[in-house]
């Protein structure tokens, strides 16, 4: 396992206790540590007489690709997992990730399910895909693990918890050094297609991502990923497509605000300042099948739909009641799924993803659940569903159907005790605003009585 540290002071010692402790056991670590300048590297010194650790320090910070590169110069084995100092791998992680690849010798790489360590029943990802322009996501990012339609093969995996053969960099070389922070997992999965050989996905071997907690700080970051962006294109879009790809880049570039232009454009300048380094990498490719264009989500743009950030809620059910009034006393109770307030000029409210999650404490006994709606541009049928916190039985629900326009008031009849309970919206479909958000329903309020 290499696994990549960077100021990771806070962090460090609890990723290594994780993998110390996987089932898997014929392994060895090898933390490498970016010129940390906190006490991160200590700590892993600490760490030595397991047995079964090793650690190399770079002499200034190689960003992503280089710290890996320098971990590749020294690991030992014929499969190699990678890891970062904010990824908590569960004990099976690895086990899972070797069983997948040993089930078909057609798998060069493993993706396993990343979640998010702040809400562990959300993922971050499971795999990656990447459209027609060059954009990546992560599959799934953002969904609940229990909604989650999980693919069996990816395009790639993502960085914090991949599994890879080492043939892979025995054929192809280390990962593009020039790419410091963004698309080396993305690339790695395209060379293993190009390869003849697969990624595929272990929905059984899990890490939680923690990523909020690194201390890496990458300057300009937006510019780092369109740099990467368009490299990866220029190295390994087919040649057929390229004209196509340009024409897309310059209707890209023409539509965006002018500070966005601009950024593209300066990635542009820096790629052709660097294109014979990627002609290179292609080069190496030259007489290689090339399925990629196969693999890629037929979209042109930025085609990641803007979603909710349900990491950052901290929902508290020590604060959650039995009613909510979106705006005034919401917080406490916002699990995930759920956008920044709205106002329609006659009352504040929250749209929802197509699956919501809400926290209630209920102080006694309750008979019924008033909920405040507001109907779409078109029917939609939402289910509604309550359960006790902590499981997936579910106590109560009700499925009805929104009519626009305007607000509804709608009692749902349920028998509910004292306790800690989940309200869960599910929408039967997803509609896509003008604003690009995928949306539910909208709800103002929620009244247990």
């Amino acid at each position: 396992m290499i696994v990549l540290n960077f100021n990771g002071e806070r962090i460090i010692g609890k990723c290594l206790d994780h993998l110390l402790a996987q089932t898997y056991r014929d392994f060895e670590i090898l933390v490498v540590d970016n010129n940390s300048v906190d006490g991160s590297l200590a700590i892993a010194q600490s760490y030595l007489t397991c047995g079964k650790l090793s650690i190399v320090r770079a002499s200034r910070n190689l960003g992503v690709a280089g710290g890996r590169n320098l971990g590749l110069r020294y690991v030992q084995g014929e499969i190699i997992a990678f890891i970062d100092n904010d990824g908590y791998a569960a004990p099976g992680w690895l086990a899972e990730a070797v069983r997948t690849m040993d089930s078909d010798p057609r798998i060069g790489a493993v993706a396993p399910m990343v979640f998010f360590h702040r809400n562990k029943t959300i993922l971050n990802g499971a795999g990656g895909s990447m459209n027609y322009q060059g954009y990546g996501r992560d599959l799934c990012f953002g969904t609940p693990y229990e909604f989650a339609q999980l693919k069996d093969r990816v395009l790639y995996p993502m960085g914090c918890g991949m599994v890879v053969r080492r043939t892979i960099f025995d054929r192809f070389g280390r990962f593009d050094p020039k790419s410091v922070y963004y698309y080396d997992d993305t690339e790695l999965g395209i060379r293993v297609w190009r390869a003849g050989l697969q990624v595929a996905l272990a929905p059984d071997s899990w890490v939680d991502h923690d990523f909020k907690s690194t201390a890496r700080y990458f300057s300009n970051r937006a510019l780092s990923f369109e740099k990467a962006r368009v490299r990866v294109a220029l190295k390994h879009f087919p040649l057929s497509k390229l004209p196509r790809w340009c024409l897309g880049e310059a209707i890209l570039i023409w539509r965006l605000q002018p500070d966005v232009r601009r950024l593209v454009l300066r990635s542009w300048i820096w790629n052709l300042m660097h294109l014979p380094s990627a002609l290179a990498i292609r080069f190496r490719f030259r007489l290689r099948r090339n399925p990629l264009w196969s693999l890629l989500e037929p979209c042109w743009g930025q085609f990641n739909p803007p979603v909710p950030n349900s990491v950052a809620r901290d929902p508290d059910l020590a604060r959650a009641g039995a009613v909510l009034v979106m705006g005034q006393n919401d917080e406490p109770h916002l699990n995930y799924g759920w956008y920044d307030l709205d106002w329609d000029g006659e009352r504040v409210f929250r749209w929802t993803t197509q699956h919501a999650s809400l926290l209630f404490r209920l102080p006694g006994q309750v008979t019924g659940c008033t909920v405040a709606f507001l109907g779409l541009e078109r029917r939609q049928r939402v289910r509604m569903i309550v359960r006790a916190v902590g499981t997936l039985k579910p106590l109560n629900e009700n499925s009805f159907e929104l009519s626009p326009p305007g607000w509804t008031w709608t009692t749902f009849s349920m028998h509910l005790a004292a306790g800690a309970y989940e309200l869960l919206f599910v929408a039967d479909t997803e509609y896509l605003d003008s604003k690009g958000r995928i949306l539910g329903v909208a709800v103002s309020m929620i009244r247990f009585e």
